[in-house]
């Protein structure tokens, strides 16, 4: 097959992936396929470049690059055949085209865990910790940048910037004033993840008592239909902002994918490592704790084979559609054979031939060629296995969309009667990493073979390097509605939640680094959500109503909800130091986490639960520079952005020097003398200083602050 021909297949399938799973999404019923019709004009890859020239070579095919960073490209392919051709030969070059990438979006108790509301408070410390010149961005669906969750006491939008991506459609709206931002709705009425997430990161009205943790902090909301390059152009627009105003950037991502390598080797890490020098990047685990969707296997002689039965995510199984891979731990080949399995009887009523990949050529089983398999149900499975460019190792990948009709007999026709059923087998001594999507297709035990299990089931897009890794626990398990009526989660209060993702990687890394509050939360909703599904006006938690509109909030779990709490808490850090890294940050949570819990033992814990105020105090003790108004002595000095209010009651006169992170001197030392002295700004570039101040050669005081 050519390269061309086996980029529109793959293609083709995703589109129709995505497809299915929006429409069901919305309309809660088991959709039909979508037709080739329905394909957007674009297909976002990231693509490996080696020159300027390349680039101008994609762009003069059509190719729409948003970003580039060292060998990668965002860009977003046009899936006309002709337009596409001599740039995808010239990629093709280079690696192996996989499928286009795509994520799903995996406080007033939860702030009183571990001392985390001393943080806002500055119980004990010099001041209160709220993320005051601290940039906080996100990428996300369903966001409502006008809820009074992201304006300050003044009624000011907090929301700095607002960007949205639709790559399909190749749609890219930058949003830089306060009077655009005004005007615009939200992204997609039919969920409030985004909302919601921004409103435990960074939420500041904390009337009901559900503000976020980082309530004074500048906000950059970005949203995307969640594929690879949507999601990195966004962390590109975070960071672009926070560079443009001088000060540092956290950016949450509460997206998770399960196919991959797991192993940090994939373009979407690679290039998200290096997003991760420029902004302090937190990450989902992933919520497959509990899914059951992947299997370490180590083919052996005894057992040269494993089976697993594929089923689907509404449960009935009628239609089945999604992806596995097997990742090889080094170059050798994992071989694959599609199954048909009966519940009825039992017994597999179908096998295909073991595909070996000794030929390179991608193999599809197709019922409209394949009488056998159509007795039993119509679809399309392709396989595919190379030796990845990326770190060498090899992967069989199995893409697969069925539909059956015949009931199991003892559903009373409630539930499909066949089931799809995929088998692995290596050479003696080969140990692969078999993971589904565990969002469109989940795995289950096939009798006679080990069930697959939660170890690998940390997301593969948060197993790169220069990222916060984040868990979840329980933080409560009843909450109040508007309805009268609580809502009522399963889980155990202040234990951690089941279905956290985890894993100890090829590598050795064990992940999540953090576990932090996310089942359930609190927080602000989509108001355009409410006024599209009035019905789920009594399941929202609070509800305010200020100038004649009604601002909701709503209740979820998962590492969803977990991740922007830290990310809050990462914000009020910077704040005391502004030059934190993320392996400062990593170092800081490895010597302050919690790791008095139940079930020591039970993996899930990764690196152990946040504490927030231990983890400030361990960033305050270690800098001895504290930023906001600090007392030294008789000395107080207040950052007001604008200028610097030094106060010295003994009057006595002392050198003031401004100094750049990188050691030079943007503005001349003043002696400055009385009881209260003020030093301009005006003319300092934004970014970050130290202000040092001297009185005979001998250092007074030290102080970071933010211009």
């Amino acid at each position: 097959m050519s390269p061309l021909l086996h980029y529109m297949k793959r293609f083709i399938f995703v589109a129709i992936i995505t497809f299915l799973t929006f429409q069901s999404a919305r309309s809660g019923m088991v959709p039909e396929a979508a037709s080739d019709q329905s394909r957007p004009p674009y297909v976002p890859e990231i693509l490996v470049v080696e020159s300027d020239n390349d680039v101008a070579d994609l762009e003069a095919a059509g190719v729409i690059i948003w970003h580039r960073r060292a060998d990668m490209v965002l860009a977003l392919v046009p899936t006309d055949r002709d337009s596409q051709a001599s740039s995808l030969k010239a990629a093709y070059a280079r690696e192996r085209h996989r499928v286009p990438g795509k994520a799903f979006p995996t406080m007033d108790i939860a702030k009183t865990y571990l001392s985390a509301s001393s943080v806002l408070s500055g119980h004990g410390l010099p001041q209160a910790y709220t993320g005051k010149g601290i940039v906080v961005g996100f990428c996300d669906i369903a966001f409502d940048p006008n809820h009074i969750n992201f304006k300050d006491e003044e009624g000011r939008l907090r929301v700095k910037k607002l960007a949205y991506y639709d790559e399909p459609n190749g749609i890219r709206t930058i949003l830089n004033t306060p009077e655009e931002i005004s005007e615009w709705t939200t992204d997609d009425a039919g969920s409030y993840h985004a909302t919601h997430v921004a409103g435990i990161m960074a939420g500041s009205f904390n009337g009901n008592g559900y503000g976020g943790m980082a309530p004074d902090s500048e906000i950059v909301g970005a949203t995307c239909k969640l594929y690879d390059v949507g999601i990195l152009a966004s962390c590109e627009e975070i960071i672009s902002y926070a560079k443009s105003v001088g000060k540092p950037a956290v950016i949450n991502l509460s997206l998770g994918n399960c196919n991959g390598p797991h192993d940090g080797s994939s373009l979407f890490c690679r290039y998200l490592t290096m997003l991760g020098q420029e902004a302090i990047i937190c990450i989902a685990a992933g919520n497959a704790g509990d899914d059951h969707s992947s299997y370490r296997a180590h083919f052996t002689e005894p057992s040269p084979a494993w089976r697993v039965i594929v089923e689907g995510n509404d449960w009935v199984h009628y239609n089945i559609y999604g992806m596995t891979d097997a990742w090889s731990y080094d170059n050798r080949p994992v071989s694959a054979r599609f199954l048909v399995y009966d519940t009825d009887s039992g017994e597999y009523v179908y096998e295909s031939e073991l595909i070996d990949f000794s030929s390179s050529e991608e193999i599809v089983i197709s019922s409209s060629e394949d009488a056998d398999l159509a007795k039993y149900m119509e679809g399309t499975i392709y396989f595919d296995g190379y030796v990845s460019p990326h770190n060498d190792r090899w992967v069989t990948e199995i893409m697969y969309e069925t539909s059956s009709t015949a009931s199991a007999a003892a559903s009373g026709g409630r539930w499909a009667r066949y089931r799809p059923a995929l088998e692995f087998s290596a050479a003696p001594g080969v140990k692969a990493d078999i993971n589904s999507d565990s969002n469109y297709s989940f795995l289950n035990r096939a009798p006679g073979f080990n069930a697959p299990n939660a170890d690998i089931s940390v997301s593969d897009i948060a197993t790169g390097d220069n990222v916060v890794v984040v868990g979840m626990y329980n933080s409560r398990n009843h909450m109040p509605t508007l309805s009268g009526a609580d809502r009522v989660f399963s889980f155990e209060p202040f234990t951690v939640n089941e279905g956290s993702g985890y894993g100890t990687l090829v590598d050795g890394r064990v992940l999540p680094h953090v576990v932090a509050p996310g089942a359930g939360i609190i927080s602000s909703s989509n108001r355009y959500y409410t006024l599209a599904n009035p019905d789920a006006v009594g399941r929202m938690n609070a509800a305010v109503e200020i100038d004649g509109e009604t601002y909701y909030w709503g209740s979820d779990a998962g590492t969803s909800m977990s991740t922007p709490y830290v990310a809050g808490v990462i914000a009020s850090w910077l704040e005391a130091d502004p030059t934190l890294t993320v392996d400062k940050v990593r170092d800081i949570l490895e010597q302050t986490n919690y790791t008095g819990y139940p079930e020591p033992e039970n993996p899930r814990h990764g690196g152990g639960w946040l504490q927030p105020y231990e983890g400030l105090k361990k960033v305050i003790a270690e800098t001895g520079i504290t930023p906001g108004s600090v007392d030294s002595g008789e000395i107080k000095v207040i950052v007001n952005g604008s200028c610097l209010e030094i106060l010295n009651p003994s009057s006595e006169p002392v050198l003031a020097s401004i100094y750049s992170m990188e050691g030079s001197r943007p503005m001349p030392s003043v002696v400055i003398s009385g009881s209260l002295s003020t030093i301009p700004l005006d003319n300092l570039s934004p970014g970050i200083y130290i202000l040092r101040l001297q009185c005979d050669s001998r250092t007074l005081k030290s102080l970071r602050f933010v211009r």
